[in-house]
C-alpha cells in the first residue's frame, strides 16, 4: 500500500489516468447492462420548475472538475492529491452503489423551447440518460472539490476564488434538480456521502518537500 502511494504522488497523471480508463468503463457496462430497479422521486421533485437555463452551471461542471484537477496539478500537488483521494473514494462507492442497487428518474419532461439552453438541455437528455443517480455524483463532485479548495493552504489569500466555487457549487447542485437530471433525494445522499468521506479522505499524505516554504496544514 506505501509503494503505491508513493508511484501515485510520483505519478499523479498516470494515476488519475487509469482511475478514470476504471471509472468510464464501470460507467459505461452500468448504463448498458445494469437496468433500474428502483426509482426515485419525491412531492418536492414536482415542486421544483424545469428551468433549461441551469444546463449553464450544469456543464461548467466538467470546467469546474477538470480545470481545478488541472491547477492543483500545476500549483500544489498536495492539493492535487487530496482532491483526487476525495473524488474517486467518492465516485467509486456510488458506482458500487448503483452496481448493487440501480437507480432511475422518472421526473424528465418534453423540452419544447427553441433557444440555445433549450437545445442544450435535449442535448444533455439524449446522452445522459436518467439512470444511475442516486447519490448524485455531480453533486458529490462539486462539493468535494469545492472543500478541497476551501481547505487549500495555497488558496489561502484567493477570496474571490474561493467565493466563486462556493457559488458554482451552489448552481451546480440546484441545476440537477431545475433541469430534472436529479431527485431532491439524490442530492441529498451526494451531500450526505461528501460529509461522510472528508474526514476519511481529506488527509495529507505527500512527504513535506523541503523545497516548499509554505506552512502545511494536516487535518
Amino acid at each position: 500500500m506505501h509503494q503505491l502511494r508513493q508511484w501515485t504522488e510520483k505519478n499523479p497523471l498516470k494515476y488519475i489516468a487509469f482511475y478514470f480508463l476504471i471509472y468510464c468503463t464501470w460507467f459505461f457496462l452500468l448504463e448498458n447492462f445494469r437496468h433500474p430497479v428502483l426509482y426515485i422521486s419525491s412531492a418536492l421533485d414536482y415542486k421544483i420548475p424545469f428551468c433549461q437555463y441551469f444546463v449553464i452551471p450544469y456543464l461548467l461542471w466538467f470546467f469546474f472538475i477538470g480545470g481545478t484537477c488541472a491547477y492543483f496539478y500545476k500549483h500544489s500537488r498536495r492539493d492535487l492529491m487530496n482532491v483526487c483521494r476525495y473524488l474517486f473514494t467518492g465516485m467509486t462507492i456510488c458506482l458500487l452503489i448503483y452496481t448493487v442497487v440501480p437507480t432511475g428518474l422518472h421526473l424528465r419532461g418534453a423540452v419544447t423551447g427553441t433557444d440555445i439552453c433549450s437545445r442544450l438541455v435535449s442535448m444533455l437528455y439524449s446522452t445522459d440518460t436518467s439512470t444511475n443517480v442516486c447519490p448524485s455524483i455531480h453533486v458529490f463532485n462539486s462539493i468535494a472539490v469545492t472543500v478541497v479548495i476551501l481547505q487549500s493552504e495555497f488558496m489561502k489569500n484567493k477570496k474571490v476564488i474561493k467565493l466563486g466555487a462556493v457559488i458554482l457549487s451552489f448552481l451546480i447542485c440546484l441545476s440537477t434538480m431545475f433541469l430534472k437530471q436529479h431527485s431532491v433525494i439524490d442530492v441529498f445522499w451526494g451531500f450526505a456521502l461528501s460529509l461522510v468521506l472528508y474526514p476519511l479522505s481529506y488527509r495529507s499524505v505527500l512527504a513535506p518537500d523541503p523545497s516548499d516554504t509554505r506552512v502545511t496544514v494536516h487535518l
